[in-house]
């Protein structure tokens, strides 16, 4: 888990984490958590095998929920991480701002 310094987003946000799972099996789960006056916030990047979408594949925001998006990533997590999640990361603290 990696917490974010709440000091440099917009006075509204309480809290950001990412949680990160790594399987031996190559599955995954990135879940990006920011709570907005105590309401949670969460997406969550995934591989695993499941009935609503394809291996690979994203649940939006505002609640992860089983709407997801199919993906691609690459075959690596630390590759997701850096050029796929933390990209996304820093669109969506731009995006706090541009709405604050």
């Amino acid at each position: 888990m990696v917490e974010f310094d709440t000091a440099a987003y917009p006075a509204s946000i309480d809290a950001v984490r990412l949680e990160v799972r790594a399987y031996t099996n190559g599955d995954f789960h990135v879940s990006y958590l920011e709570t907005h006056i105590g309401e949670l916030c969460q997406c969550r990047f995934g591989r695993h095998d499941q009935d609503h979408n394809t291996r690979d594949h994203y649940h939006p925001l505002p609640d992860a929920t089983g709407d997801a998006q199919d993906r691609e990533f690459p075959t690596d997590l630390t590759t997701v991480i850096r050029d796929v999640v933390l990209p996304w990361v820093e669109t969506r603290f731009g995006d706090l701002w541009d709405d604050a």
